[in-house]
């Protein structure tokens, strides 16, 4: 039985014990006003990276596209230059 109570107190405990360890009061503040000021600039100087970068993507992604309708285009090309030059050679009588 007293086992089971020492028990029983230890869970406790350690149920207990973050509730008073968390109610400390918070460290002091060790930023300054001129760091703060810093950090803000340099947000400042990557949103216009990323901007910047945005619209170096989407003019290299229009010149994917285009690339990719221009292979398409000529994805057929050899098919049909290949019956022409059949049709050539039947004409000459070489082929």
């Amino acid at each position: 039985m007293r086992k089971r109570a020492v028990v029983l107190m230890i869970a406790l405990f350690a149920l207990l014990a973050p509730v008073f360890i968390g109610c400390s009061s918070a460290p002091p503040c060790t930023v300054s006003p001129i760091e703060i000021e810093e950090t803000r600039e340099d947000v400042k100087d990557l949103d216009t990276s990323l901007e910047e970068a945005k619209e170096r993507v989407q003019a290299l992604q229009e010149k994917v596209d285009a690339k990719k309708k221009e292979y398409e285009a000529k994805k057929d090309k050899p098919a049909e230059l290949r019956k022409k030059v059949e049709s050539l050679e039947k004409g000459s009588g070489r082929g």
